[in-house]
């Protein structure tokens, strides 16, 4: 009998080609690292509602949601009619343009912190501009981030992000960069005790890669305070959170105000786009109108060809109506709960040390975690020390589990999320295509 391997080899001949090809003209034939995949990886030629289409012809149903930014699945209408009527009136003006401001507007209503925006091109480029204007806004250098917490690849955020060295970051950044382990408060103040150069705080307000590591409003309550008392400004990196939590991201529901949001992914609809939003004070630092800051020397300089893109503008605006209505969220959780419900039994059943857990509309994935005899259920990710959390288990197993689950018809990651396209209809063959799996991986003696 063929291991899963050779299966997944022997299933997809095109993408093995295209993979070959691939790497003749791109880094590990790739345009990201987190689409780097051994042998090789699948490559997607369409998509609709919550499946895609490999260039096979093989079907899948899709758990990584764009990488959280499809809230309500591939190609839904609202968003398709909005594109398709803005590039005909064109897909780039070098101007202002009305959607800009009803995009913003609708930032706004929703984000509760939210007096200003200004958009960029990413969450990259939106965590880059928030820590420039709170280094401005404050006049100290420093920033603090959390461990495992991923702000994007820019030099100022990457040190902390995963758990190993940045090289090409200069020391000289890397010593404006002050890591915490997530979770602990007294760290915290012991760090804005002893520097009094700390300028922020940065962190995703759900927990590092939006609950990999999980974080409660207790501990967001906890840094608002203590910010506030040293004079630090705090920055909820809501990439991912934002509109996807709640319609007001996770600052709506935990009711914690930062003092500036960075937000993509929904923001734009799939497309690409980011934004800062935040206080009137802080994001004025980039007006030209502010003549007493320009003559401190405190205008923040920030261009950008694509900054609120009218395409990405019409994408975002109908997402964010969307957003508005609160449908979507309803929906996307209880299907996320239902399915790391079903997803924990099938582990139970074959009393494996797995589990997935998550809150609101994700799904994380620990494989292998080395506690025998502990049942799904008593599994407590905050009680947890984090550092396993951030391995996520066993590499050999993940890697067989998601070649199994390919072969199966489903694509899934180790931190996956549901979409409004999803329905029940696509959690019963997905929990079959598990369990197929893991019989293979007993088959194969990996389980």
């Amino acid at each position: 009998m063929p291991t899963i391997l050779e299966r997944y080899q022997q299933a997809f001949p095109k993408d093995r080609q295209l993979a070959q090809q691939a790497n003749t003209i791109l880094p590990d034939g790739i345009t990201s690292d987190g689409r780097y995949r051994q042998p090789f990886p699948i490559y997607i030629e369409r998509s609709q509602g919550s499946r895609k289409w490999g260039i096979g012809g093989k079907e899948f149903i899709d758990y990584w949601g764009g990488n959280g930014a499809l809230l309500l699945g591939h190609n839904p209408p609202e968003i398709v009619e909005a594109v398709t009527a803005q590039l005909q009136q064109g897909s780039h003006y070098s101007a202002c343009h009305p959607l800009e401001i009803e995009w913003a507007s609708l930032i706004m209503e929703l984000i509760p912190s939210a007096e200003r925006v200004r958009f960029t091109n990413s969450g990259t480029e939106a965590n880059l501009l928030a820590i420039r204007l709170a280094r401005t806004y404050t006049g100290k250098s420093k920033l603090l981030r959390f461990v495992g917490h991923y702000h994007g690849w820019q030099d100022s955020v990457i040190l902390g992000a995963g758990e190993g060295t940045a090289p090409g970051i200069p020391k000289s950044v890397v010593d404006m960069t002050v890591v915490c382990p997530p979770n602990d408060i007294d760290a915290v103040e012991k760090c804005l005790q002893a520097d009094p150069d700390i300028a922020c705080i940065i962190l995703e307000p759900t927990g590092a890669c939006s609950g990999v590591i999980p974080t409660n409003g207790k501990f967001l309550r906890q840094l608002r305070e203590i910010t506030t008392y040293y004079g630090v400004v705090l920055i909820f990196d809501e990439i991912i959170t934002g509109f996807r939590v709640s319609p007001g991201g996770a600052q709506a529901y935990y009711q914690v105000m930062p003092d500036l949001t960075t937000l993509a992914k929904v923001l734009a609809g799939g497309l690409p786009g980011g934004a800062v939003a935040g206080k009137k004070e802080i994001l004025n630092l980039i007006s030209k109108n502010e003549q007493d800051k320009i003559a401190q020397g405190k205008k923040i300089s920030h261009l950008g060809t694509f900054n609120a893109n009218p395409v990405s503008a019409s994408a975002g605006t109908a997402m964010l109506k969307v957003v508005k209505t609160g449908k979507p969220h309803q929906h996307i959780n209880q299907l996320a709960k239902d399915l790391r419900r079903q997803l924990n039994q099938v582990i139970d059943q074959y009393h494996l040390d797995w589990v997935v857990y998550g809150e609101f509309s994700c799904l994380k994935f620990l494989i292998g975690h080395g506690v025998q005899d502990l049942k799904t259920g008593d599994f407590d990710p905050y009680q947890w020390d984090y550092r396993p959390l951030m391995r996520r288990g066993n590499p050999e197993l993940r890697k067989n589990l998601r070649w199994g689950l390919l072969l199966n018809g489903v694509d899934i990651s180790l931190s996956s999320v549901t979409m409004a396209a999803h329905s029940a209809a696509d959690i019963e063959p997905t929990i079959t295509a598990f369990a197929q799996t893991i019989e293979w991986m007993k088959a194969d003696g990996l389980i």
